[in-house]
């Protein structure tokens, strides 16, 4: 008897989490689903084979995750998923022991090649032809000096020389509704 890959959905969105799981079972994956840190944290598993990890789960870091479920099940290949792609971010998922990092939407084919060691896949969508806007060079900036002070808010806001409410501002128009 072969036993079933282990795979472990972290995803605050119930809706998004529940169709991954009905989709990988559908595969042939024993699937667990955690919404937050502290359901993580209140559940060990024997081995996880796979994982996939939103970056951002309720008011928890998934980035976070990515570096515990790494140190825990170090044969885990994970995937980070985020709405909300930057290079600094995935370049911090990876050197914290993700595998793969994949912008939404993604299919779950996709999901599933990653997960499987497919080829780094950066972007769901086709590249853009046009150079990136200026916008976005900021907020990778942005993201990556809050990156290097560990999120703390008042210490990038000085790096960047900004004053701490306008780099609040700055990151509430970034983030997700």
């Amino acid at each position: 008897m072969t036993l079933q890959p282990r795979l472990l959905i972290a995803e605050d969105d119930r809706n998004f989490a529940e169709t991954l799981m009905l989709e990988f079972s559908d595969r042939g994956y024993d699937v667990d689903i955690v919404h937050s840190m502290a359901a993580f944290n209140a559940h060990k598993w024997a081995h996880l084979d796979y994982a996939i990890v939103d970056m951002r789960l309720g008011t928890d870091h998934g980035i976070d995750l990515v570096e515990v479920l790494h140190q825990r099940y170090p044969m885990c290949q994970i995937v980070m998923l985020t709405g909300y792609g930057s290079i600094a971010t995935a370049i911090k998922a990876v050197k914290l022991g993700a595998t793969n990092y994949l912008t939404k939407p993604a299919s779950v084919a996709q999901i599933e090649a990653a997960l499987r060691g497919g080829d780094f896949v950066q972007s769901a969508q086709p590249p853009e032809p046009q150079a990136p806007s200026l916008a976005r060079h900021e907020r990778e900036y942005i993201e990556s000096v809050l990156s290097e002070c560990n999120g703390n808010i008042s210490q990038a806001a000085r790096v960047l020389g900004l004053h701490r409410q306008s780099l609040q501002r700055k990151l509430r128009k970034f983030s997700p509704p």
